[in-house]
């Protein structure tokens, strides 16, 4: 049989994701959740080196891949190429019940010569995404192994009333069957891609805009607590002030002052619940000017003082805790 476990999304200072995986010598995954489980239903933004394949069991939701939104509903699929910076809403607030595959490109390449002519130079190329609908035979062929996969190692060991967060993880040498038959139908699903995706003529270099929007993230993350102005975020990017606003608001719909503001919040969080320093101590060890502004930035932000938010041991700021 197979365990159940929550899965939390773990993402660090450049926004990668660390991922957990259903194996402990596979790198492969397979998760089911709910958007309400998200503040907001929304899944912050993140990326991971790992092909990502969202099918929606009920409801839809709104994917920015790259700063493109894309709309995948029941009886759709979205993939997403590796490295693509991403994160989901559902529209109104409606909630998204959602089956997820998760793959490192690592599993494909079974020989040298597949890594090289299969695999790099379709990651390496300039697509973002496939959105899968059923009248297009490759797409549904996808959704099929999709389907499959789900069926036997999802379906099969997971009650349908679950909690909002939980991936499937194999007992070691409870069933060996199991990983040749996934690895298998992850192979048939990227024949798939291989047999109808052309990869540029010339290696696609990771999108400068992208590469900019990293380095800019990292930067806040090694000098939040510092006094820090939109033409210092902008230097790390090595973009104007204007280019670097309308970037996060493509990427990540915000703007760079607000998202540093959001970063120093997240950070003094952690030291409310996790210290005894006192509030003017945190203020300053997270960049803010003083207590009381930072008394009412976070008043404003969750409604609470941080006095009355470290009594009641309320649950982080956002939701890169919260499921998959």
């Amino acid at each position: 049989m197979k365990l159940r476990k929550t899965y939390e999304l773990e993402v660090n200072c450049d926004r990668s994701e660390t991922v957990r995986y259903s194996f402990t010598d596979i790198p492969i995954g397979f998760f089911k959740g709910r958007y309400s489980a998200y503040p907001n239903c929304s899944v912050p933004a993140h990326w991971h080196e790992d092909i990502e394949l969202i099918v929606p069991s009920e409801g839809e939701a709104v994917y920015n891949i790259n700063g493109k939104l894309v709309k995948v509903a029941e009886g759709e699929g979205l993939l997403v190429n590796s490295r693509r910076i991403h994160s989901s809403y559902t529209e109104h607030l409606h909630d998204c019940y959602y089956n997820i595959l998760i793959f490192h490109p690592m599993v494909l390449c079974i020989s040298k010569e597949t890594e090289q002519q299969v695999v790099q130079p379709i990651i390496g190329s300039s697509f973002d995404y496939i959105l899968l609908q059923k009248g297009t035979q490759w797409h549904e062929n996808i959704l099929r192994w999709f389907a499959l996969i789900r069926e036997r190692h999802v379906d099969k060991h997971m009650p349908k009333e679950f909690s909002p967060m939980e991936f499937s993880v194999l007992k070691e040498n409870e069933d060996k069957s199991e990983k040749p038959a996934i690895v298998g139908l992850v192979n048939l699903i990227w024949s798939e891609i291989a047999g109808n995706i052309t990869p540029d003529e010339a290696p696609h270099a990771e999108c400068n805009q992208l590469t900019s929007v990293k380095a800019m993230i990292s930067f806040i993350d090694k000098h939040y607590a510092e006094k820090l102005a939109l033409e210092d975020i902008a230097a790390a990017g090595f973009v104007s002030k204007r280019t670097c606003g309308n970037l996060f608001e493509r990427f990540l719909f915000t703007s760079p002052i607000r998202f540093l503001n959001e970063y120093r919040l997240k950070r003094s969080v952690e030291l409310l619940k996790n210290t005894d320093m006192t509030i003017t101590e945190i203020a300053l060890a997270c960049g803010f000017s003083g207590a009381s502004y930072y008394a009412e930035t976070f008043r404003r932000e969750t409604g609470k003082s941080p006095s009355e938010y470290r009594s009641n041991a309320a649950p982080p700021l956002t939701g890169e805790n919260a499921v998959r």
